[in-house]
């Protein structure tokens, strides 16, 4: 039987102590599985996003050959105006225009 005293007696400190196994061919082949998931999912969303690039392609080639297009016609508008005020200043007569 135990006596009362007036100070607290140490007990014994229990631990959580879980023994670790390290297993090297556990840990590749669980480093290849997660290697082959995030390939999958990156052919997933490649495919599902393959075909807006494709419009997103598409419509910027649009709008760079409107592009050239607007310029092309903005020179050939310019050089006919050129030669059109070259041709009035050389061989028109301006006397019976004004």
């Amino acid at each position: 039987m135990k006596l009362p005293t007036l100070f607290k007696q140490n007990r014994n400190n229990c631990y959580n102590y879980k023994p670790r196994y390290y297993d090297a061919r556990k840990e590749r082949i669980e480093s290849l599985i997660k290697a082959k998931e995030a390939r999958l999912s990156e052919e997933k969303l490649k495919g599902a996003h393959r075909k807006r690039n494709f419009r997103e392609e598409w419509e910027t080639m649009k709008s760079m050959d409107r592009g050239q297009n607007s310029q092309l016609r903005f020179i050939i508008i310019l050089i006919f105006l050129l030669l059109f005020a070259y041709a009035v200043l050389k061989y028109g007569n301006l006397d019976s225009i004004l």
